[in-house]
């Protein structure tokens, strides 16, 4: 089926009442879709949402998934998070029915260029400095996705001409889209995570790589080139490729297609587009701590360069005052000479590794707790060791 424009008078089923699966569905009903949402939860929230869109034309089941509420469904829209073994995921995939997720719908009726932003750790933090930066430009940036509102609502309620979308997807967004082509596709980093929602490390990585499956000769990539997985990525793509490293200068010659980089020197991060020096900045002027914050300014610095969002005295202003985001290794207070963090969306094996590195030895009283998602922790064993207290 055709994007959009064949959506009149066909029936979208869109599994999960999230705020995105709510904002996919308005957005739909008002391209003249015959709406279906199926919700497996039952609670006094979903009800309201259900009893909303209701009034809206939209048919909603709250509860279960039932194979007859599926049937007749044209496209399949799933929310972020939904499994891959769901029974409308699977009945769809038995009867051929096409399955996107709520970022590729949304991205049809988005006039604006898409800056797309993934990886394992750093994703917020890269999506809402850019959001800063742009947003000080003259194309006024706008931050959705994981963080902020659906991209879904934004596309529905708001003009977007002359905006630059700032997009921070996750791999299940990405597990199922077709046509979505970000402007600039930033790759951060790949590490073991959410294997209780993937197969395996290769079907992770492969959804991660969708991100640049569309991109075209005029859009642009920024790589981790310190990831040799994620570096191995410019020799297939067409786009123009932007490395950013920590162990110094990237290099490129043998990528054709290779346009500009970032590295660390001396202390210094320094920029490169088209051949040009056209940027360096004094690591410590920044307020964000840690090697892998580093990287996540470099990346930052490469997108808001290649689209030219602001002069580089001002984009240096932004990036040195962006003190980071709560729950981020945010220092609380100081109690009794006992310094507290709060470092909650830590969520990775990964991002706590980066986070004990960034303290002395033997120093840190570690509290830490929540779903494991398939993670090999014996990767904390050598700086627990070293670091806790």
């Amino acid at each position: 089926m055709e994007k959009r424009t064949l959506l009149k008078g066909k029936k979208i089923l869109i599994v999960g009442l999230s705020r995105s699966g709510e904002a996919a569905a308005l957005l739909a009903l008002k391209h003249g879709a015959i709406v279906f949402i199926t919700e497996n939860n039952d609670t006094p929230l979903l009800r309201k949402t259900a009893a909303r869109l209701h009034r809206r034309g939209a048919q909603v089941e709250l509860g279960a998934h039932h194979e007859d509420f599926f049937l007749g469904a044209d496209l399949v829209i799933t929310s972020p998070g939904v499994k891959h073994y769901a029974l409308p995921i699977v009945w769809a995939e038995e009867n051929s029915v096409t399955i996107i997720s709520e970022i590729e719908f949304a991205s049809w009726f988005c006039p604006a260029p898409i800056i797309a932003i993934t990886g394992t750790n750093g994703k917020t933090t890269v999506t809402t400095l850019l959001g800063e930066i742009f947003r000080a430009g003259a194309k006024k940036g706008l931050v959705a996705g994981n963080i902020g509102n659906p991209f879904s609502g934004e596309v529905l309620n708001k003009r977007l001409q002359n905006r630059v979308v700032v997009l921070e997807v996750s791999s299940f967004q990405l597990s199922y889209v077709q046509c979505f082509r970000p402007k600039v596709s930033i790759l951060l980093n790949l590490t073991r995570n959410h294997l209780d929602y993937h197969a395996s490390m290769k079907e992770y990585f492969l959804a991660k790589a969708n991100i640049i499956a569309n991109q075209r000769q005029n859009d642009y990539t920024v790589l981790n080139y310190d990831d040799k997985k994620i570096r191995a990525l410019a020799s297939r793509i067409r786009s123009r490729v932007m490395f950013f490293s920590l162990k110094g200068r990237p290099s490129a010659p043998e990528y054709g297609n290779f346009y500009g980089a970032a590295w660390l020197e001396n202390g210094r991060i320094v920029c490169e587009i088209r051949g040009r020096k056209r940027f360096v900045l004094e690591r410590e002027k920044l307020r964000l701590s840690g090697a892998h914050n580093t990287a996540n300014v470099m990346a930052c610095i490469l997108a808001a360069g290649c689209m030219k969002a602001v002069p580089d005295d001002r984009l240096k202003k932004i990036i040195c005052r962006f003190k980071g985001l709560e729950h981020r290794c945010e220092q609380l207070r100081e109690i009794n000479g006992i310094e507290f963090f709060n470092d909650s969306k830590s969520t990775t094996v990964d991002a706590t590794v980066k986070a004990l590195d960034m303290f002395a030895d033997n120093s840190v009283i570690l509290i830490a707790g929540g779903r494991d998602k398939g993670s090999d922790f014996t990767r904390l064993r050598p700086l627990a060791g070293k670091k806790l207290k």
